[in-house]
This record gives C-alpha cells, structure tokens and sequence, in this order.
C-alpha cells in the first residue's frame, strides 16, 4: 500500500521543504507537489488533484480550507475523494 501525500504549503517556505520533500521522501511515501493558485483554473482545482492523483493523505492550511468554503460545497461535490484518509 503506498500513499500518496500531498502537503500544499509553498516550497520556498521551510514548511514546505519540511513536508512536501524530505519528510514523505525519508519515510517512503510518494509526495505531489503543484505548481500555481489552488484556485485556477477552477475553485476545485484542489479536489481536482485529489481525486486525479488518489492522494490518501493530505496536508493544508486552515487558512486554505476557510477560502474555500466562499465558492461553495458544489466544487467538492462533484469529486471522489474517497481516497482521503
């Protein structure tokens, strides 16, 4: 079973150095990283590449989850997330 982690924290942060690289790297998982605003093209561009990729483990801010819920339930609606842990 192999997971796919997915850290959205910007990697020129210590944050992200941290989790999107070397902690998945160093304890074997596969890490996604994205380039861009979590909001483009689309408001799902999130639930997007969780449901793309099948990430089963992932980590943002609450910052990020709180503007997410302006653009309404309809953009996570219409994605299989079951992948998430």
């Amino acid at each position: 079973d192999e997971d796919i982690f997915w850290c959205t924290a910007d990697i020129g942060w210590v944050t992200g150095h941290s989790y999107v690289v070397y902690g998945p790297l160093a304890n074997g998982a596969t890490t996604l990283m994205y380039e861009g605003a979590p909001n483009w093209p689309e408001p799902d561009r999130f639930w997007k590449i969780i449901e793309d990729y099948r990430v089963n483990i992932l980590y943002t801010a609450p910052t990020a989850i709180r503007s997410f819920i302006r653009w309404g339930d309809e953009w996570i609606a219409k994605h299989d997330l079951s992948s998430l842990r």
